[in-house]
Order: C-alpha cells, then sequence, then structure tokens
C-alpha cells in the first residue's frame, strides 16, 4: 500500500483538474482527502468500506452538502477514489488482500494482477523499516511525480499559461 505521500500525490493529481481555484489551499485540501482513507488503521480496519468507490461517492456527496460546490464535491469524489486506485495496483502482504473497492454493492476484496506499488511496512520495531519503506517511497515519488507535476502544469491558471509571467498581457 503506498505511503501517505504517495497517495498526496494522487489526490493531487486525481482532483486538480475539477477544483475550482488552483492554488496550494486546494492541493492541501486534495492532498488530505487521499490520505483520509488509511484513518481506517486506527480503528484496526484497514482497506474495509474506507477504501471503496461507495465512501469516495460519500465524501463527494458531503462536500458538495457542506460546501455547496459540484467542482469541489468531485475533486474531492476523485482524490478519495485515487486512494482506492492505488491501494488495488499495490503490493499487498496482510489478508485480506486487496481492497473492498465496491462497497456497498459486495463486500468482496479486489487486488489487481499487476502491482505496481511495493508495500508499506508498519513493523517500525525492525532493524530494516527505514530502508524498505525508503524504497518503496523512491517508488511512489518516481512513479507518481510526473504525473502530478504534467497534471499541475497542464491544468495550470489560464494567466501563467498564456505568458503572463514574462510580462505580456492577457487581451
Amino acid at each position: 500500500m503506498p505511503s501517505p505521500i504517495g497517495h498526496a500525490l494522487g489526490g493531487i493529481a486525481a482532483g486538480w483538474g475539477s477544483v475550482p481555484r488552483r492554488n496550494v489551499a486546494a492541493a492541501a485540501a486534495l492532498a488530505a482527502v487521499a490520505i483520509v482513507p488509511d484513518l481506517d488503521l486506527l480503528i484496526h480496519d484497514h482497506r474495509g468500506f474506507s477504501h471503496s468507490v461507495g465512501a469516495a461517492l460519500i465524501a463527494g456527496a458531503v462536500t458538495w452538502v457542506v460546501a455547496r460546490s459540484p467542482r469541489w464535491a468531485l475533486a474531492v469524489t476523485l482524490a478519495w477514489a485515487s486512494h482506492v486506485l492505488l491501494d488495488w495496483m499495490s503490493n499487498d502482504t496482510r489478508p485480506p488482500l486487496g481492497v473492498m473497492a465496491l462497497w456497498p454493492f459486495t463486500r468482496d476484496y479486489y487486488k489487481s494482477s499487476i502491482e505496481v506499488f511495493p508495500a508499506v511496512s508498519r513493523r517500525y520495531w525492525l532493524a530494516q523499516f527505514w530502508i524498505y519503506n525508503l524504497k518503496a517511497l523512491a517508488v511512489e515519488v518516481l512513479i507518481l511525480a510526473p504525473i502530478t507535476a504534467f497534471v499541475l502544469w497542464w491544468r495550470r491558471p489560464a494567466g501563467v499559461r498564456q505568458g503572463s509571467d514574462r510580462g505580456q498581457t492577457r487581451v
């Protein structure tokens, strides 16, 4: 399962095109939303219903009601769903394997046959804990940072896109 850094990058990449205003606060909000599904670790029910499309839709619906913004609702839904996707494409070492991706329609667990992301160890007492997790983090950053950077560049504000940072004015 990816680290919080990997999930943050994925959430920003997934939701960036939908946020009404693209700024640091929006990026931070998307990153936080993408990390939230892992709070289920606190109740020892990791990869349960919080790691599902249903939970992503609920998060989006709550955002729509609270923020009254369909664009923020979509951005939150996509950022949350990115967590489900990244965990689905990762190495899983603890049963039940996979994520409950299609909850509430089914409580079955799903796992991709292609493992893109290595598992992250939570066994902090082992000597190789830091080495193992730094390797996993390096893989996440090598894959997700370029994707996120491209999305940020591609979906940048119109003024930046048209060269206003070089003294040109928009018409």
